[in-house]
Parts: structure tokens; sequence; C-alpha cells
């Protein structure tokens, strides 16, 4: 299975090759009957069946176009089959039909019935909606162990029904809100005879096809990988993240502020990540960068994230890393050190030394350090701070310089700089994957992913749609 289209729980499952029964149950729109095309499209074999009570199979192309190119994939219009043997003496029923189909199918590897209620209310004029029912009951409970058949019933809700009990496994899909939001979510209820690692899943339907995405990975720096540069423009700062770009309507705009907000842990790996592109594409267009890190990183931590994308003597030339300490350590060519014991006095040094560097300048400054070194929550000290920046910032504005600010939601100086930002983002978690949206422009969710390979390493968004 490629490309995170069944979560591997629900794959798993599917693979045993001794039949399994599965219900997809959520209200209408919620993704159902697009997880059911890629079950069908991994576990279908050559004669996978599609009974649908919705649309035709040239209806189904139009919509899903990259069915087409699935060999073997049929589509039973099961309101075609709604010939009582009652009404109509010499025609079978529903029953007899279904099963009739299913033996021209020569024992279908996947049979998908779409979905549970219309077949049982559709049928119930002329055959009664036990006959129905057993119909099914008898596709769950013998047809699907006989014949090792993977056997995917939809049901439109959410509610128990007798059905639940019968199947192997159910699997709930849900529409859910983050910050006003729309956000997807699936929920592993059930799965017989499998080990459940993680039992919910984000996912979306972006480009017709439904994809999970599972926990967000960390950045593998043990080798050397290639990173493509993302070419700046006279206006733009590129992130090096073509979708973050794409949201920006081309980068970061020279002279703007740019705060990026974390929750968690798992978010603010993604925080990191996005800041090592930004520094990565920065640097290879020659491009000076200016760091104050996050609490907890220093200048050697920073380097083991960054030297395997860039060459040494270009890292040296173009990032300077700002410490604020007070102990005395080894100090390297591009650290310089703040005392931490005055804003007044430091803040200074740092604007000084980005007015000497050729703009554009990339600053970044994790404010969190800040809080804890220059003792933010004492009174007075956070309006103080707030009031370097704004000066700053206008400097910043009037050079052409790009800011970026790292703050943990909800820290000290969020209020104070939320309205001197030009873009505002949050980072946050949803079952283990890392999304990101914008307040500033207003965006839609998108998920946030590592794409890591022997060769490359990629940092990818895709909307939640």
């Amino acid at each position: 299975m490629d490309d995170n289209r069944i979560p591997p729980e629900i794959g798993e499952a599917l693979s045993t090759g001794m039949g399994f029964s599965l219900l997809l149950k959520g209200e209408p729109g919620t993704g159902k009957t697009m997880l059911a095309f890629e079950i069908l499209d991994e576990f279908g074999g050559d004669n996978a069946v599609y009974l649908s009570t919705r649309v035709s199979l040239p209806t189904l192309h139009s919509q899903f176009p990259w069915l087409e190119e699935r060999a073997g994939f049929s589509v039973i219009d099961a309101t075609k089959l709604y010939l009582s043997s009652k009404a109509f003496p010499g025609l079978r029923s529903f029953s007899d039909t279904l099963y009739t189909k299913l033996a021209e199918a020569e024992k279908p590897a996947t049979l998908v019935i779409d979905s549970w209620e219309a077949i049982i209310s559709g049928g119930g004029k002329e055959e009664k909606k036990e006959v129905l029912e057993a119909t099914l009951t008898d596709l769950v409970r013998n047809y699907a162990t006989q014949f090792k058949m993977n056997l995917v019933l939809i049901a439109e809700t959410s509610a128990t029904t007798p059905l639940d009990y019968m199947v192997d496994g159910i699997v709930e899909m849900d529409r859910i809100d983050i910050d006003y939001r729309r956000g997807r979510q699936l929920i592993l209820k059930k799965l017989r005879g499998t080990r459940i690692d993680q039992h919910k899943y984000g996912f979306t339907l972006d480009g017709g096809r439904f994809r999970y995405f599972g926990p967000f990975e960390r950045r593998k720096v043990e080798k050397a990988r290639k990173v493509e540069v993302v070419p700046n423009t006279a206006a733009h700062l590129s992130t090096g993240i073509e979708g973050i770009d794409k949201i920006l309507a081309g980068g970061m705009a020279t002279g703007s502020t740019n705060i990026i907000e974390y929750g968690d842990d798992l978010s603010l790996l993604g925080y990191q990540s996005i800041v090592a592109h930004m520094i990565i594409n920065s640097i290879n267009q020659g491009v000076y960068c200016v760091k104050i890190p996050s609490s907890g990183w220093d200048e050697r931590r920073l380097r083991r994230g960054i030297l395997p994308f860039v060459t040494e003597e270009d890292y040296m030339k173009y990032l300077t890393v700002f410490e604020v300490r007070r102990e005395k350590k080894e100090v390297r060519e591009n650290v310089k050190v703040l005392k931490g014991e005055s804003m007044e006095e430091d803040f200074p040094i740092l604007t000084d030394f980005v007015s000497s560097l050729e703009p554009p300048v990339m600053v970044f400054i994790g404010t969190d350090l800040l809080d804890y070194q220059y003792r933010l929550k004492t009174p007075g000290n956070v309006e103080r701070m707030a009031e370097l920046f704004s000066y700053w910032i206008m400097a910043m504005r009037a050079a052409g310089n790009v800011g970026v600010f790292g703050m943990p939601m909800k820290g000290v100086l969020g209020t104070e700089l939320a309205h001197m930002a030009t873009n505002r983002f949050s980072l946050t978690v949803l079952d283990r994957s890392v999304i990101l949206y914008c307040n500033r422009p207003d965006t839609k969710i998108h998920f946030l992913e590592n794409i890591i390979t022997e060769e490359a390493l990629k940092l990818k968004t895709t909307p939640c749609v």
C-alpha cells in the first residue's frame, strides 16, 4: 500500500486472505465511499465488485477519473436488482439476483455494498425487509469467510445497529472543527484479530482521493540529503516550502513580520522543520540569516540540522546565532553572546548587527527563550519588550528584512506581537499528525509532512478538504 491510502491497521485486517467484513460508518459526505474505492483498488484483485445504490459507472468515472485505470473493477447498479418474484412471476428476487451476480464475478476478492440502508429501504416494497436483512447477514456471517472475500458495507449513520455486532471491523468517519475550520477524522472502533496501534487518523479527500496522515516524522540528518531550492523573488523570500509559499501568495514579503505559533511537542517539531527549511533555502541563495534559538537549542544543535544540506563555508558566512547565556562557553565563529541581564542592553546589539548585513535578512527569534531569560512575566517587562519590538519591526520594514517569531500557544508576547504581524500561522496536532493553518491570511487546515527518502528531504503541505 503506497502513498498513505489505507491506514495500516485496516490494511492488515484485509490482508489475511481469510475474508473480513468491514463496516464504514458516518454521516453523508464524510468520505466513506472514497475510502471504499481505495480498498477496492488495493484489495480488489481482478474481480472487485462495487454494488451501488447511488451512481452509475459512467458517473463514477466522471467524478473519479483514476477509477478508469483500475482493471477488473465492475459496478452493479443495485436499483436494477429490485425485481421481486412476487410482483413479476418468473423473475428472481434481489437476494437470488445478487448471489447470481456474485457467482458471475467468480467469487470476488472484494465486495463493496454502498449503502446498507439503501439496499434495505429500496427493496422493502417488493421484497420483505426481513429477507433482505437476512441476505446481507448471510453475506457477513457466511459468504465472506466461506469464499475468503473482503466485504465492505457502508452505512449512512454513526448510530449503533445490529450490524455492528456481526461484522469483523468498524470504522467511523467524521467531520470535526479545529479553530472554526473543518477537519476530517477516522476512528477504528473494532478490527477483530488485528492489533490497533493508533485508533484515530486525520485524513483528506484532496484531489478526489482518500489519504490518511500518520505521525509526524522527525527529520533524519544522519546523512546528507538533497533539499530542492525554491527561488526567492524581488518581492518575497521563499520559505523553501512550496505549499506555504502558495498560502502566502509567493512567500514572505520583504519587510514582513511572521508569527508561527506551536502547541505540544509534535507541533514544535513541525515548527523546527519549517524554520530549518527557511534557513537552508536562504543560505543556499546567499541570504543572511540571524537566529535567537528557542529554549533548549543552541548553535551546535542547529549545525547538526543544517549542515547536511548546505556547504560549511556558506553556513559560517550566512548564519549567525545569538545565544543568551551568562556562563562562559567556547565561542564559535558564527556565535554572538547576549548576557540576558537587560533587554535594553542586549536588544540593540542584535538590531545593530542585523542592520550591518546586506538586506533582505531573515531574522528568527524564539520568543520562549526571551520569556525565560528576560523574565517577561515580571510586571512591566513584557510591555517594555513589546515597545522595543515595535520600533525594530518598523526598521525591518524600511530595510526590507523579514522577521519570523516562533511562539508557544498563549505565549507571553503573543498578544503584544499579534497586531504587529503580517502573517500569523498556527501549528497543532491532529491524531499525531501536525496540521497548519493561518489566521492572517485566513486559510483552511493543511497537513504538514516531512517527506524523507534516501536521496532527498522535502516538507510538504496538503489541504484538508
